[in-house]
């Protein structure tokens, strides 16, 4: 958390920190090594009364230079990127299925929902290409993560909308099998990658600190069980009060 790091390091700018801790966590360095790093950024500015801006110069420019030669940027396994598409496809397959159960109709596959996957299998070259863009985001606003699956999901909506031809009409049983399974497939693909927290340790400090931690941790391991709960639940609320 973002308190903790100003305990930790109360003679570094918080704009200047987030900077620089983005840019070396973008890069993959270890939470100790950022930690190691900030304490000497911290106990410089202290010891001198000079601004970070001042002793440092730009954040991004800093870290780089500390990277020097480690400067290849970060690469996420094909193994979480699938588990998120796997994810998104869920939520888009699941709560159709269930509905359809609930209203005694057949699971209608459309020219959208094969958009819809193409997509998504552009969507994970690009995360597995150039991730830093999205990273970068997750970093920025940890706090409103969870609502990047939504946005994906309302963008994807579109086609889905536009694209109405049938290709192929099934029992909604199949659909909803392989809605779950993509679901559990999301959860323990992820789960290696995401259940390990990278925090940010001050090597002045006995106490390892929470701070700056990745904001993909283990529970965003549960993210889309609880996404795909959260549609199933509101399309439930819905029918009761229509």
């Amino acid at each position: 958390m973002a308190e903790d790091l100003d305990r930790l390091t109360p003679n570094v700018n918080r704009e200047w920190r987030e900077q620089f801790v983005m840019e070396l966590r973008l890069a993959g360095t270890p939470g100790i090594r950022i930690g190691d790093a900030l304490a000497t950024v911290d106990a410089h500015c202290a010891e001198s009364g000079e601004s970070t801006d001042e002793a440092f110069g730009d954040p991004v420019s800093y870290a780089r230079e500390l990277l020097g030669e480690e400067t290849s940027r970060i690469r996420l396994r094909p193994r979480l990127i699938i588990g998120l598409t796997f994810g998104l496809l869920s939520m888009l397959t699941l709560p159709r299925a269930v509905e359809d159960w609930a209203q005694d109709e057949r699971f209608t596959v459309t020219a959208g929902d094969l958009a819809i996957t193409v997509t998504l299998a552009l969507l994970a070259g690009l995360l597995f290409w150039r991730p830093e863009p999205l990273l970068g985001w997750f970093y920025r606003h940890p706090a409103t993560s969870f609502s990047l699956p939504f946005a994906v999901l309302i963008a994807m909506l579109i086609p889905a909308a536009l694209l109405q031809s049938t290709v192929v009409v099934l029992e909604w049983q199949t659909p909803a099998v392989l809605g779950l399974s993509a679901l559990m497939l999301s959860v323990a693909l992820t789960w290696p990658d995401l259940s390990q927290p990278d925090p940010i340790v001050d090597p002045r400090d006995d106490r390892s600190t929470r701070a700056g931690r990745d904001p993909m941790t283990w529970m965003t391991v549960f993210m889309f069980p609880v996404l795909v709960a959260i549609m199933i639940g509101y399309d439930a609320l819905v029918r009761a009060l229509v």
